[in-house]
């Protein structure tokens, strides 16, 4: 008959095990997705992570508690293709790039650096797997909150969705080129667009996402940048070792949408901003709304 610190010890053990198999089975799925050319959309990610939670037991508390954030994330994304239809001219922000970086484009400078045009390079894979998991890691963040601790998952949505929302304000009223379409004549190219038909695979986009418009000029600020920075931000007063892993990613991510073409350092730095401005406000009304001792 086992002791009882030898039955601690291997539940113990069994839950060390649990994330890494969560996360080498995400992991198969959503590079599987990426090699068969697959578009990663929010509506794959929330049913992996559904299978996940119905294979730990949890089936229908994820529902329960996904659903209100998937409708008002998709709503987001239904919105984010309406404001390229409002006719507001989109701003030229070329010049305040040039001013912070003492007259370069580091999207010039990084491409003229690692970009061939005649080969598919280890980089411009990694930028482009970067870019593509831009719905899988804030959604993959917030299940570990939800998983561990729904009041701080609940937090993390609701700044996330208010980040949207501010973002979505300034896509309609003060839209913005990115710098594969205003800066052809530096020879800035759409690495994303070339290393795809370079490949030779026609990624496949669901039916939703194909008759969303996405927009072109929602690119200040960039929520590319700002996702991630956002789970950071939420990782580190529990999760450290998350918040730990979330830190370089972010700057990587950073360093692959200019690469890419995708964004200005200013996109992503405002990304960052409107990150902690969500953030604070967020906080600011949970404190507020506990009540006092």
């Amino acid at each position: 008959m086992s002791s009882a610190p030898e039955v601690d010890r291997a539940a113990l053990n069994r839950r060390r095990l649990l994330p890494i198999g969560v996360a080498v089975y995400l992991a198969v799925i959503f590079a599987v997705m990426l090699w068969r050319g697959v578009s990663i959309e929010p509506q794959w990610v929330a049913l992996a992570l559904l299978l996940v939670a119905v294979a730990l037991g949890r089936g229908k508390a994820f529902i329960f508690d996904w659903l209100p954030f998937l409708v008002l994330f998709f709503a987001y994304e239904v919105m984010r293709g309406f404001a390229a239809k409002t006719g507001f001219a989109a701003h030229d922000i070329t010049g305040l790039e040039r001013f912070l970086f003492f007259g370069s484009l580091p999207t010039v400078t990084l491409q003229h650096w690692f970009y061939n045009p005649n080969l598919i390079g280890v980089q411009d894979w990694a930028a482009m797997v970067l870019y593509f998991l831009h719905f899988p890691v804030p959604l993959l963040v917030g299940f570990v909150f939800w998983w561990n601790r729904r009041e701080h998952y609940w937090r993390f949505v609701a700044a996330l969705l208010l980040m949207c929302f501010l973002a979505f304000i300034t896509y309609l009223f003060w839209p913005s080129d990115p710098p594969w379409y205003i800066n052809k004549q530096d020879g800035v190219v759409k690495i994303i667009d070339e290393t795809i038909r370079k490949w030779g695979v026609q990624y496949f986009v669901s039916p939703v996402y194909t008759n969303l418009n996405p927009n072109k000029f929602a690119a200040f600020p960039s929520l590319h940048a700002a996702f991630p920075a956002l789970g950071a931000m939420y990782a580190w007063s529990r999760y450290r070792w998350l918040a730990l892993i979330l830190i370089p990613y972010t700057a990587c991510v950073w360093i692959a949408i200019v690469y890419l073409g995708e964004h200005y350092f200013i996109d992503a730095l405002a990304g960052l901003v409107y990150a902690v401005v969500a953030t604070l406000l967020v906080e600011a009304f949970v404190r507020r709304a506990r009540p006092s001792s």
